[in-house]
C-alpha cells in the first residue's frame, strides 16, 4: 500500500499515517559540537557539526588540518604524547607564569596556571529510543528531558607530578621554557570524563574503550601516495582490497561478505594442496644434492615442504589494479591519471571505512570520517560532483549491500534478518568532515554545511606585546535569508571569497576591467608603496545585489571594498526618472540604501556630504560611490561619467567656467552615451595609449584596501 503525507511522529513510536500504522526508527546519535582549548591556533574554538557533511574552508594555516589532528591525538590512544609546539602560543607565557609562581613557593597557584589541552564533544541522541547502547557509560544526568551527552578529553599535568615537572628547574640555569618542553611528554597524560550537561560539576571517569565503541574515527589524509611513480611496489588502490577482505572475514552479520570470504579461503586451500605436490617434486630433485653434504645426518630427519597461502598477505602483496588498453594490453594502476586514481582511491577507502564499521558494529554509534582536500588532481566539474555525491554515500553503500544480499543464495543456518535483535539498516550513520581549498567544492555546499576558519589578531594596547593569532570558526548557517541567491551566484561564477585575503565587489563589467589597472596606477604613482603578496578576489555583483553579500562578508571578516554607483533619481517625478547628481534627488541603489538605512540619508546631497573626505567604512567593509573630483564640483552618477569628469582634457570637455554643475554633468554624460559599450569604453582607455587619472571615489577606496593588512577583524555582528 502506498503512503503519502508527512509525519510528526516521535521517533521509535507507533503512529498513524493515512490509515496505516508505521514505526519510525529512533534517530541515531550525532556529534553536534566540539569545543577546543589551547591546541595550536585553536586557542578557544568551537565547531558545530552538520548532520551529514561539515565543510571546513578558509585560507592556509587557519587550523583546518589541526582539527583532524587533535581528534586523532586525543581519541586514538590513552598514552597520547603531545609536545609544547601543540600548545597554543598564548600558553607559553602561562607555563612561565607557573614556573615563576612555583619559584616563589606558591605551588597551588602554580599548578592552576599550567595549561591544558582539551577537546569536549557534545553528542545529541533520541531520548525516546528506549535504550542507550554504547551511549550508556556517558549518560550521567538524571534529567529525563536531557538528550545530550558530553565527553571531555583533557591532556594535562598528571596528578602528583608538579614537583617532578617544576621542582629542580628553579635552581638550574638555562631557558626554563625549553627545559619544560622536554618534560611535557613524561609528566602529562590524557584523562577522559563524562560530564553532566545540566551540571558540569557532576563528572565520571570513562575508559577510552567506551569512547571507541561509541565513536569510530577514520581519516583520509591529503597525502595519499598517488604521485609516487618511482616505487614499483606502490599500489595504493590495490592495497585497499586487502582491507576490504579483512573486513569481510571479520563480518558478523553481512551474509554475502561471509560467503565471499569463505569461498576465497576454500579456493586458496585447493591451490595450496596443488602447490604442495609441486613443492614435493622440487624437494625430491634437491634432496640428492643435499645428501652429498651429509644431510640429514644424525637423526635421519628428512625435511618436507608445505604451501601456506595467507589470504590477507596474498591480497596485500599481489592484488593489483589494471586498466584495459588496446590489443589486449593491460596498463598498471600507476599508468592512469592522478585525478582518476584519486577518485577511485577515495571511493574505495570510504567504502572500506563503511565496511569495517558496519561489519563489526551491532549498535548505533557515530562514525566520523575526516576527508582532507578531496579536490586533489580532480578537474573543477568532478570536484563539484564529488561533494554532492558524498552526501549520498550513507544511503548508497547500504543499498549496495542490500542488492548483493538479494542476489546471494541463502546459506544454511544464515542469520534471519527478521529475528529479534537483528537490525536491517536503511542508512550508514556517518558524519563527514571535509577540509578543502577548492572554491568549486565550497561553493557547491549548502551554507548550513560550511564552517569558515579565519585567523584573527587582537590589537595590542599601547606598550603591550602583540598577542599571538588565533583561529575563530564561523557557522555560515546564519545566512539563511539570502542563502538561495548567494548559493546560485557562487555556483554560477568563480568566487574565491572563502580563500581570499581581500575582496573587491564592483558594479559591472566596466569596473571589473578598470579596477586592476587603476590599482597598478595608484601603486606606481605612490613612491614606497608595494603591494603585499596577498590574494585579492574581484567579483562583479552589480549595485542592486552587492548588499546581499554584506552578512557573508561580515562573517568572513576579510577587508572588502564595494565599488558601486550613486544612481540618483528624481523621486518628485512620476516613475522616478534618472537625474544628474547635482539635481538632488535620492539614490535608487539598494546597496547604498542597505548601508545607510537611517532616515533621510538616501538623499544624494547627504550621501555626498557623508563621503566628502573619505569613503564610508564599517568594520571590514568599505563602500565607495561617486563623489566630486573637486570640492563643490560636478559629480558623476556612473563610472563612465566619473571617468570623464576625472579626465576632462581626454574627452575635450571644453571650458566649464560659467556652467552649472548640472550642465557639466550632462555634458560629461553626452561624451559616453551611445559612443560604445561600457566594456569597450573601459578597454579603450585601459589598453589604449592614453594618460588618464583614476576617478576619486575609486582611488580613495583602493587606497583604503591597500592599507589593510588582510588580517581578519572582529565585526559589528560579533
Amino acid at each position: 500500500m502506498s503512503q503519502t503525507g508527512t509525519s510528526n511522529a516521535i521517533p521509535g513510536q507507533r503512529v498513524e499515517l493515512n490509515g496505516s500504522q508505521i514505526i519510525e526508527p529512533p534517530r541515531p546519535p550525532r556529534l553536534s559540537r566540539a569545543v577546543i582549548r589551547n591546541f595550536r591556533l585553536l586557542r578557544e574554538a568551537e565547531l558545530t557539526f552538520a548532520d551529514e557533511a561539515t565543510v571546513c574552508v578558509g585560507r592556509n594555516n587557519t587550523g583546518k588540518t589541526s582539527l583532524a589532528k587533535l581528534f586523532k591525538l586525543l581519541t586514538a590512544r590513552k598514552d597520547a604524547k603531545l609536545r609544547i609546539e601543540d600548545f597554543s602560543a598564548d600558553c607559553y607565557g602561562e607555563f612561565l607564569d607557573a614556573y615563576d609562581l612555583y619559584a616563589k613557593g606558591e605551588t597551588q597557584q602554580a599548578h592552576g596556571r599550567i595549561p591544558k589541552i582539551s577537546l569536549t564533544l557534545h553528542i545529541s541522541y533520541d531520548a525516546d529510543s528506549g535504550q542507550y547502547g554504547p551511549l550508556a557509560p556517558f549518560v550521567v544526568d538524571l534529567d529525563p528531558n536531557c538528550s545530550e551527552v558530553v565527553i571531555n578529553f583533557t591532556y594535562a599535568l598528571n596528578d602528583g607530578a608538579l614537583e617532578a615537572f617544576l621542582g629542580d628547574l628553579v635552581s638550574s640555569t638555562g631557558a626554563p621554557l625549553e627545559r619544560l618542553a622536554r618534560r611535557i611528554p613524561a609528566h602529562f597524560g590524557l584523562s577522559v570524563t563524562a560530564v553532566d550537561p545540566t551540571d558540569n560539576t557532576n563528572q565520571r571517569s570513562v575508559d577510552l574503550a567506551d569512547v571507541h565503541r561509541l565513536v569510530k574515527l577514520d581519516f583520509l589524509e591529503a597525502q595519499r601516495g598517488l604521485d609516487d611513480e618511482d616505487r614499483e611496489t606502490s599500489q595504493p588502490i590495490g592495497a585497499i582490497f586487502e582491507q576490504l577482505f579483512t573486513a569481510a572475514k571479520g563480518s558478523k552479520r553481512v551474509e554475502w561478505l561471509e560467503d565471499l570470504a569463505t569461498r576465497i579461503d576454500e579456493r586458496l586451500t585447493h591451490t595450496s594442496n596443488d602447490l604442495d605436490t609441486s613443492l614435493q617434486d622440487i624437494r625430491s630433485q634437491v634432496a640428492p644434492a643435499l645428501k652429498s653434504f651429509g644431510y640429514p645426518g644424525l637423526g635421519n630427519h628428512e625435511f618436507v615442504t608445505a604451501a601456506q597461502l595467507d589470504s590477507r598477505r596474498l591480497l596485500k602483496n599481489f592484488a593489483r589494479i589494471h586498466y584495459p588498453g588496446a590489443e589486449g594490453v593491460r596498463f598498471p594502476e600507476s599508468y592512469n591519471g592522478l585525478g582518476t586514481r584519486n577518485l577511485v582511491l577515495m571511493l574505495l577507502r570510504l567504502f572500506t571505512f563503511y565496511r569495517e564499521h558496519t561489519a563489526k558494529s551491532h549498535e548505533w554509534g557515530i562514525h566520523m570520517i575526516f576527508l582532507e582536500e578531496p579536490e586533489a588532481h580532480l578537474h573543477p566539474q568532478m570536484q563539484e560532483v564529488f561533494i554532492q555525491q558524498l552526501l549520498l554515500f550513507p544511503t548508497l553503500f547500504p543499498k549496495l549491500d542490500a542488492e548483493m544480499r538479494a542476489n546471494t543464495p541463502e546459506r544454511t543456518g544464515a542469520a534471519n534478518e527478521n529475528a529479534p535483535g537483528a537490525r536491517n539498516e536503511a542508512s550508514w550513520n556517518a558524519q563527514f568532515v571535509v577540509t578543502t581549498h577548492s572554491a568549486h567544492v565550497a561553493n557547491r555546499a549548502r551554507f548550513s554545511n560550511i564552517r569558515y576558519f579565519r585567523k584573527e589578531e587582537e590589537a595590542a594596547e599601547p606598550g603591550e606585546q602583540q598577542r599571538p593569532a588565533r583561529t575563530v570558526i564561523k557557522d555560515l548557517s546564519k545566512l539563511a535569508s539570502d542563502e538561495k541567491f548567494l548559493l546560485k551566484y557562487l555556483t554560477l561564477t568563480r568566487a574565491d571569497l572563502y580563500f581570499a585575503d581581500k575582496a573587491i565587489l564592483v558594479e559591472g563589467a566596466s569596473e571589473r576591467v578598470f579596477v586592476p589597472a587603476a590599482e597598478e596606477k595608484i601603486v606606481a604613482g605612490t613612491p614606497g608603496t608595494v603591494l603585499p603578496p596577498q590574494y585579492v578576489t574581484l567579483m562583479e555583483v552589480g549595485g542592486f545585489f552587492a548588499h546581499k553579500f554584506f552578512p557573508l562578508l561580515r562573517i568572513l571578516g576579510i577587508p572588502t571594498l564595494i565599488i558601486t554607483d550613486l544612481d540618483p533619481v528624481d523621486t518628485s517625478q512620476p516613475k522616478s526618472p534618472k537625474c544628474a547628481a547635482s539635481e538632488g534627488g535620492h539614490t535608487c541603489n539598494p546597496s547604498i540604501k542597505e548601508w545607510t538605512d537611517e532616515a533621510g540619508t538616501h538623499r544624494v546631497a547627504e550621501l555626498l556630504e557623508r563621503a566628502e573626505t573619505a569613503p564610508l567604512v564599517s568594520a571590514n567593509l568599505c563602500l565607495a560611490y561617486q563623489v566630486p573630483e573637486h570640492p563643490e564640483g560636478p559629480c558623476g552618477r556612473t563610472f563612465e561619467d566619473a571617468f570623464v569628469l576625472a579626465n576632462p582634457s581626454l574627452f575635450d570637455l571644453g571650458a566649464t567656467d560659467g556652467l552649472t554643475n548640472v550642465e557639466v554633468e550632462k555634458s560629461a554624460r553626452d561624451k559616453v552615451v551611445g559612443k560604445a559599450s561600457k566594456v569597450d569604453f573601459a578597454l579603450e582607455h585601459v589598453l589604449g595609449e592614453y594618460e588618464w587619472e583614476v576617478p576619486k571615489y575609486i582611488k580613495r577606496g583602493l587606497e583604503w584596501l591597500i592599507e589593510q593588512d588582510g588580517t581578519a577583524t572582529k565585526t559589528e555582528s560579533e
